[in-house]
């Protein structure tokens, strides 16, 4: 003999009623906001829509089978639910408040057998489950989340360097997410340009993005591969608003070319995530004859941060997020030496150099534009296993695959960083896993205020001079 099960909760929150459904409806979410999901995956491309299918693992152990059989934009969502133990049918319901949105939730279960007896017997547990899912989900829209402090032991822990060092694997990642917030702040009306968007962490960060409806606009050096992750991203996300710039970011002339365009367009930019990168060994030189790391990794973002800064200043809540390493935390700036010339060069000092000087840029830039409410973190993305990764440090990553992360594993903090709304009141840290940590671990890696000037005057220099030549009019070849 079978038997029915009925849930009804409903909750009313301070939000409008197009931003609750937007976030309630990409089911891929639940596990932000129902403390007994442990993993949800999405199964089909796409938005959410009639025919939206979803694997759901309860930390309980066993998955859950969701499909969405009816569908109506902000106003009702109906799903079938298929278990091992049971099956149920679950409707969500929006409605429009005088001061927000009210949802409710009504939940049709149907247990089996031995099951059915059990839940006649027990019936308290499965209502607490549903009272309990309701409850984070009002948190989780109430979005009124602390931002997280700098810790005494993670300081302590990365100094030390080998009880920090496993914070950069999966397993660091997999064990601070159990702490992790719900990031519900609506994105349909934001703006997010991404360098070095066509794969790794770039792409894991726009996907990200894009199904959280946000408008996009992203950067790489290869037009068809540009061509190829939009297609992707929008066949995955269903979201086509998403846009594409070509510009060898490693050429001074391109960047200053690509901030023209994007000034020109004068669309406000909410999200500036500069990501993109690589390492190279042996050492090379742009063909504008600067040192291709410096060029890529310190003055390209320098430039067109500075670049953007008028549209970041349109927003109402821009941020800066850049992309670091690990492997800052070895090295010191050398502003005599920005461009690896001295001594015998190395690919690996020479990227953790110029990331050095981007978090030095980062909290620069957090000081300076703190009156205009630019918010400007960096990241570390801990080892994640991306294409750079696997070309540039090949005994590295075959000695380390096993504990690599995925890309969307990296580029979730900067996604927290770009979108969520207590990181809008940090500024200038550097963050692992949504946790603040150390920009040095040693104090022999702190430049001086000299040398901090040195750095900046030399980079604005360089950008002036670079913005010049670019607005020189190229000599016609003689025939």
């Amino acid at each position: 003999m079978s038997a029915t099960v009925t849930l009804d909760e409903t909750i009313e929150v301070r939000r409008p009623l197009h931003e609750v459904f937007a976030y309630v409806s990409l089911f891929s979410r639940v596990q932000e906001w129902d403390p007994a999901v442990a993993r949800a995956i999405s199964l089909t491309p796409g938005a959410p829509a009639v025919g939206s299918e979803y694997q759901v693992d309860m930390k309980s152990g066993f998955a859950l089978h969701y499909r969405i059989t009816e569908f109506e934009e902000n106003s009702r969502m109906l799903m079938t639910v298929d278990s091992r133990f049971f099956t149920a049918r679950e409707e969500i319901l929006f409605e429009e408040t005088g001061t927000g949105t009210r949802v409710r939730y009504i939940a049709n279960f149907d247990f089996p057998g031995p099951l059915a007896a059990f839940n006649r017997i027990y019936p308290t547990g499965l209502e607490r489950v549903g009272k309990n899912a309701m409850a984070g989900l009002q948190e989780a829209l109430e979005d009124n989340f602390e931002v997280p402090q700098a810790s005494g032991i993670l300081a302590v822990a990365d100094r030390l360097i080998v009880p920090g060092i496993w914070r950069f694997t999966k397993l660091g990642y997999r064990e601070s997410r159990r702490r992790w917030n719900a990031i519900s702040a609506y994105q349909g009306d934001r703006h997010a340009l991404i360098t070095g968007a066509t794969s790794g962490l770039g792409l894991a960060a726009a996907r990200r993005l894009a199904e959280m409806g946000a408008r996009l606009t992203l950067v790489g050096r290869s037009r068809s591969k540009l061509k190829a992750a939009v297609a992707e991203l929008q066949a995955q996300t269903g979201n086509d608003r998403i846009a594409f710039e070509v510009a060898d970011l490693s050429l001074m002339s391109e960047v200053h070319a690509l901030g023209d365009r994007l000034l020109a367009r004068d669309e406000p930019i909410d999200m500036l995530i500069n990501n993109a990168g690589a390492l190279f060994n042996p050492r090379q030189q742009t063909a504008e004859g600067f040192e291709k790391s410096f060029a890529l990794l310190l003055l390209s973002p320098f430039i067109l941060t500075e670049r953007l800064h008028p549209l970041l200043g349109k927003t109402e809540s821009p941020r800066v997020v850049n992309v670091l390493s690990g492997g800052m935390y070895t090295q010191k700036i050398d502003v005599n030496d920005l461009q690896s010339q001295k001594g015998r060069y190395s690919g690996s000092v020479a990227y953790a150099r110029a990331k050095r000087g981007l978090m030095i840029l980062t909290e620069e830039w957090a000081e300076r534009w703190s009156d205009s409410g630019i918010v400007v973190n960096a990241m570390h993305p801990g080892w994640a296993d991306t294409p750079g990764v696997e070309t540039a440090l090949p005994a590295f990553y075959r000695a380390t695959r096993r504990v690599l992360r995925t890309p969307e594993e990296g580029a979730d903090t900067a996604v927290w960083l770009a979108a969520s709304t207590e990181a809008a009141r940090a500024s200038g840290k550097f963050w692992l896993d949504r946790e603040q940590h150390p920009s040095h671990v040693s104090n022999g890696t702190r430049e001086t205020a000299s040398e901090r000037r040195q750095l900046l005057e030399t980079l604005a220099e360089l950008r002036d001079a670079t913005e010049t030549k670019a607005r020189q009019p190229r000599r016609k070849e003689s025939a």
